[in-house]
């Protein structure tokens, strides 16, 4: 499938500036890379692969991603920790009669605390489907499909 160098480059973009704010804890920009009506979930291959409902975190508007933002930033308390996202290129699978992109791209999220070890806390793949707006490409539906079963006993901010 061919695509425009433009759209190519807005691509890499979005998924970099993505990663970047999530690493800088710049969590009041995090839903601006959604559509209004975008779905985001977080949900483990086994419950992905099998087709079962049942995610980690599940939001389905600005509304609900606005307070995931609240909650992990006026309402819980944790030590404090910084997230280092290492996110491979986008895979651009297809592209819908509509525009739609349809991607696919692993991660790597690594936790750190000054007085500990760094410590591996999600990986896994995005299953995207990205749109254009008039602010750019957003995210209509962002999955984070971690490959493993167990997760930290606390995931605060999104991956």
């Amino acid at each position: 499938m061919k695509v425009d160098l433009d759209t190519l480059l807005a691509l890499h973009a979005l998924y970099g500036d993505y990663a970047a704010a999530l690493d800088a804890r710049e969590l009041e920009r995090w839903p601006d890379f959604f559509t209004d009506d975008a779905i985001y979930r977080l949900q483990s291959r086994e419950n992905f692969d099998r087709g079962l409902p049942l995610a980690t975190m599940a939001l389905e508007s600005r509304g609900m991603r606005l307070d995931r933002v609240h909650g992990a930033t006026q309402t819980l308390f944790h030590d404090p920790y910084h997230q280092r996202h290492i996110v491979g290129l986008p895979r651009l699978l297809a592209r819908d009669a509509d525009g739609t992109l349809r991607c696919e791209a692993s991660y790597v999220v690594i936790r750190t605390q000054r007085d500990a070890l760094p410590e591996i806390l999600s990986v896994g793949r995005y299953i995207d489907r990205v749109v254009a707006t008039p602010d750019g490409l957003r995210f209509a539906e962002r999955l984070a499909v971690f490959d493993n079963d167990l997760v930290p006993n606390s995931i605060i901010d999104p991956v």
